[in-house]
């Protein structure tokens, strides 16, 4: 079962057709910079991420995913801007994948609130490595170790106002190609986001309520994610996610010195893969803080010359 599971993602990788989902969190209403580069500096403070991913724990070659996001506020020729960076891994059977782009977001007073357009340009990497184990009476698709380099691009919108917070994006804006000569070809399938997120304080100031949404989308199929947390006295969280016909996720964290948190969530599958794993894992580390800013230059007078 194992090795007809790596031969049909060798089979879907080196033939023409739409690339696979881009990787998916479960921690996705914490790092929406690493969906939507117009998230980019909208909060106002300096956060940084680091998301890993266990994917169907048991199965062999089963995803293995890591994200490290970065973003800030800046101030650009006078106007109000962000800036990000983001770099992936993403492993899956013998395919690697890595991703490293820069985001940048131009912030506009909307009202009371902040609407955002976003930008992001980097590199992805595809490498295909591993010992190669066919059937006798098929041909390999390809010999020996192979990859390759291109340009990526993404683009979002994003509005914050109270605690309702919107954004839509796209990746891999221009559907780069990956030609792998004689070996086969595939490409970077565009995909659409849509996220929500509304924080709602109860009569007891003690809790909140931050329902989230997330729909993805590859132009083919769509998925999506209902999210409901609850936090306590801003320090603590725990919640629960629905992701349509494939799991159920727990969620839990905290918030340790202030400004730095930590969470885990554990995946429980509703598809038939779910017999062939136990379920998938993920943690997720964080820090954010607020940049110091420079204070005016003042005159004192030297007590020489009162």
């Amino acid at each position: 079962m194992k090795r007809i599971f790596l031969l049909l993602f060798a089979v879907i990788v080196f033939t023409d057709l739409k690339a696979q989902q881009d990787p998916h969190y479960s921690h996705f209403m914490f790092n929406q910079a690493g969906y939507n580069p117009a998230y980019c500096g909208i909060e106002g403070v300096i956060n940084a991420t680091l998301l890993y991913r266990n994917q169907w724990l048991g199965l062999e070659g089963a995803p293995k995913t890591m994200m490290l996001t970065a973003d800030m506020p800046v101030t650009v020729l006078g106007r109000a801007s962000g800036v990000g960076v983001t770099m992936e891994s993403d492993n899956i059977g013998f395919e690697k994948n890595f991703t490293a782009k820069l985001g940048y977001a131009y912030h506009i007073q909307a009202g009371t609130g902040i609407f955002s357009i976003g930008l992001s340009a980097g590199l992805f990497n595809k490498a295909i490595e591993g010992d190669w184990q066919f059937p006798d009476e098929m041909e390999a698709i390809f010999q020996g170790k192979t990859r390759k380099m291109i340009f990526d691009m993404g683009a979002g919108l994003f509005y914050s106002v109270g605690g309702l917070s919107l954004g839509l994006s796209s990746s891999h804006l221009t559907e780069p190609v990956l030609d792998f000569s004689q070996d086969g070809q595939t490409y970077l399938a565009r995909h659409y986001y849509f996220t929500g997120k509304y924080n709602i304080s109860l009569s007891n100031s003690l809790f909140d309520l931050t329902p989230a949404l997330i729909l993805m989308s590859d132009g083919n199929n769509l998925q999506f994610d209902i999210n409901l947390n609850v936090l306590y006295n801003k320090k603590a969280w725990g919640g629960v996610t629905y992701r349509n016909g494939d799991a159920i996720t727990l969620l839990g964290g905290l918030m340790v010195m202030g400004d730095f948190k930590v969470g885990a969530a554990y995946e429980i599958g509703l598809s038939k893969l779910r017999t062939t794993n136990s379920g998938s894992f993920e943690l997720m580390l964080g820090y954010g803080f607020m940049p110091e800013k420079s204070k005016p230059a003042q005159k004192v007078r030297s007590v020489r010359f009162l």
